[in-house]
């Protein structure tokens, strides 16, 4: 008897109390969300530096290229590759000709 009595009791005091068991829930949910939101915020910032370090990945790649271009496309290597494997010559004076627009 006493234990039906004290289930009771406490259900009675619960109800009587029922705005401090609302705010505990809500802390209780307002903490989860805490948890929650660190977890997600950590995961981002993770994330953000491994894409920050692929972009430096790539535009390391981006120099080298551009400085292959323009080694690639010097004036000299261009000429040197034209009469070397093409067998071009530069033309003389009464070889050239110069056109005219109208």
């Amino acid at each position: 008897m006493s234990a039906i009595k004290l289930n009771r009791l406490i259900i009675s005091d619960i109800w009587q109390h029922k705005f401090l068991l609302v705010l505990m829930l809500c802390c209780l949910g307002s903490a989860l969300a805490v948890v929650e939101f660190t977890h997600m915020n950590r995961q981002l910032t993770m994330y953000e530096d491994k894409i920050l370090q692929h972009r430096d990945t790539l535009e390391m790649e981006w120099r080298n290229l551009l400085l292959e271009q323009r080694a690639l496309s010097e004036h000299s290597r261009v000429e040197e590759l034209a009469s070397n494997k093409l067998n071009m010559v530069r033309p003389s004076g009464p070889q050239d000709v110069v056109v005219q627009q109208p």
